[in-house]
């Protein structure tokens, strides 16, 4: 990654609007399908992979990790994968 860049979590579960501040201010958003999508600016591969260890450490599964484009949509030709490096359609 070489700059800020816009990336969508999304977890199990329904995160309450207070892990915001812990998850360095990501958009939460409670999804009807019992997941929470995390979207927002992160500035490097550090900072990335602090989000990450700290979702971690909440017990929560991760379920799709992707970097969006300025237009909100997925970016280049990657797909998201689950855990088990399995496609999700």
């Amino acid at each position: 990654m070489t700059g800020p860049a816009t990336y969508e979590i999304q977890v199990v579960g329904h995160l309450d609007d207070h892990w915001a501040a812990t998850l360095d201010d990501l958009a939460l958003v409670r999804l009807d399908d019992g997941t929470t999508s995390l979207t927002g600016p992160v500035i490097d591969q550090a900072q990335l992979h602090g989000v990450l260890a700290r979702i971690r450490d909440l017990g929560v599964p991760l379920l799709t990790l992707r970097a969006l484009d300025g237009a909100g949509g997925a970016a280049g030709t990657e797909h998201p994968r689950d855990l088990g490096g399995q496609e999700r359609r």
